[in-house]
């Protein structure tokens, strides 16, 4: 019986195995290249480089459309070379699973086989930045900016989680649905924690720092210069230097500063040209320090621009949620999901917002104007920027009805939002909600106890007065 394992099978039968049987049958359900070859259901290639190809593929494990990353044969042959690529695709491999942001492609598994290694990553159906890096096909200089903050606010996350990315360039920064915008390929990233020994000559020649040639380590600044070359190539379709040789290319990045944007386009704003010309300056430190400063600047040149009311600024909603007291408590990733879920209204003074009686669960925060409360046309209270309303209605599941009326005393600007999409958000989203309908509550009981006190001295001076 030593040769022999028990299996239950269907349940009810006890049968014999031979161990041998059992091993070649089970390595060849668990072989890898089979595994991939049953999993996934390739549809076409996306793209290819010198270490790896990109196919689209149907995960049929996850259930949907995946962009798989696959090591090209070879990779790892030779010496320098191999070195090279086996810690730049490991690179990638580690990030499996850490950056979670949503700005940045998702990379759900590191997965290995005999003949391959490969990624399971976030598909992005938009393509890239790339197609837009000629003049005679240049994005709105509304939509670019709107891509560079996003793109801003990616690195700023990765940095705070002790990366930088190290190759941004237009190909490595993916387009999505509804202007969402998607930074790619952390192979060449440098860990700020990390114990192994890290590339250092990685990244593409024309958005390489000039530091990084004499052999300096990577700062914040080093990605903030790459964000400036390539916003400088989207804006103009054209790179800041233009030499003939990798010499002297590096030779015009170490000496001679670049071209002025306006000698190449005159309708860039000169707030934008003041961003982009200071984040790829020559000297490091004249560069920004940190992201939050370059985000500032790029949002400072949308206000000067004609726009159609039909455009949707993200990053500009972004800002204005970011400010309100409400949001206080709520990370990045939470505001920047809010974004997403949050319409965009705005009333004229006289407008009845939501009526008493009514039944809906949608979420409303004034950003800007003033609104009455009413109960059987008797005035409860007033609200003002940041003040949030809806949030009784949303939690009581049961009938999801409006206890008061609230009408607009001036013009306002709302953020609504749906009930049934704060259900579906994410965990954290909701929790972070639940907290501040919580405080926006206890704030209302202190007022409200406030109010009654003075009230009730008013009558007690009032009875006091009669007396005398």
């Amino acid at each position: 019986m030593a040769n022999k394992i028990e299996s239950f099978r269907s349940g009810t039968e006890l049968q014999n195995i031979n161990v041998q049987e059992f091993s070649e049958t089970h390595t060849q359900i668990i072989n890898p290249v089979e595994n991939f070859r049953h999993r996934f259901e390739m549809r076409k290639e996306l793209g290819r480089g010198a270490t790896s190809e990109v196919h689209l593929a149907y995960d049929t494990y996850l259930q949907k459309e995946v962009a798989l990353k696959i090591s090209r044969p070879g990779l790892f042959n030779g010496e320098q070379e191999s070195l090279r690529n086996r810690k730049m695709w490991l690179n990638e491999t580690r990030l499996a699973g850490k950056l979670q942001h949503p700005f940045i492609v998702q990379i759900y598994e590191a997965c290995s086989t005999d003949e391959f290694d490969y990624l399971v990553m976030e598909y992005v159906p938009g393509g890239t930045l790339k197609p837009y890096t000629s003049f005679d096909n240049l994005l709105p200089l509304n939509r670019l900016i709107d891509i560079l903050y996003k793109v801003c606010n990616a690195l700023d996350y990765s940095h705070k989680m002790g990366i930088l990315h190290r190759d941004i360039k237009p190909s490595n920064v993916l387009l999505g649905d509804n202007n969402s915008v998607k930074v790619s390929d952390f192979g060449a990233a440098f860990l700020f924690n990390s114990d192994t020994t890290q590339v250092d000559t990685v990244g593409t020649l024309p958005f390489m720092p000039p530091e990084q040639f004499m052999q300096a380590r990577p700062t914040v600044q080093s990605d903030v210069y790459a964000v400036g070359v390539m916003a400088y190539q989207l804006l103009t379709g054209m790179l800041p230097f233009t030499a003939k040789s990798h010499d002297e290319m590096i030779y015009q990045k170490l000496h001679e500063d670049a071209l002025p944007l306006e000698k190449r386009r005159q309708d860039i704003p000169q707030a934008l040209r003041f961003a982009v010309h200071r984040a790829m300056h020559r000297d490091k430190d004249m560069r920004y320090a940190s992201w939050k400063a370059f985000c500032d600047d790029l949002a400072t040149a949308l206000p000067g621009m004609e726009t159609t009311e039909e455009v949707r600024f993200d990053s500009a909603h972004f800002d204005a949620m970011r400010n309100l007291v409400f949001f206080v408590n709520f990370t990045d990733n939470e505001v920047w999901e809010t974004v997403g879920l949050s319409q965009w209204q705005e009333r004229k003074a006289g407008d009845r917002i939501v009526g008493e009686g009514e039944s809906s669960s949608s979420l409303f925060l004034i950003v800007s104007g003033e609104a009455i409360v009413t109960k059987s046309e008797v005035e409860l209270t007033r609200m003002h920027i940041g003040s949030c309303f809806g949030e009784i209605a949303y939690l009581d599941e049961v009938r999801h009805t409006r206890l008061a009326t609230v009408t607009a005393v001036t013009d306002m600007k709302l953020i609504m939002i749906e009930g049934d999409s704060l259900k579906h958000a994410s965990d954290g989203l909701q929790a972070s909600f639940a907290k501040a309908f919580l405080n926006v509550m206890i704030a209302r009981i202190k007022d409200t106890d406030r109010r009654l006190l003075s009230i009730l001295l008013a009558q007690q001076a009032e009875n006091e007065e009669k007396q005398n």
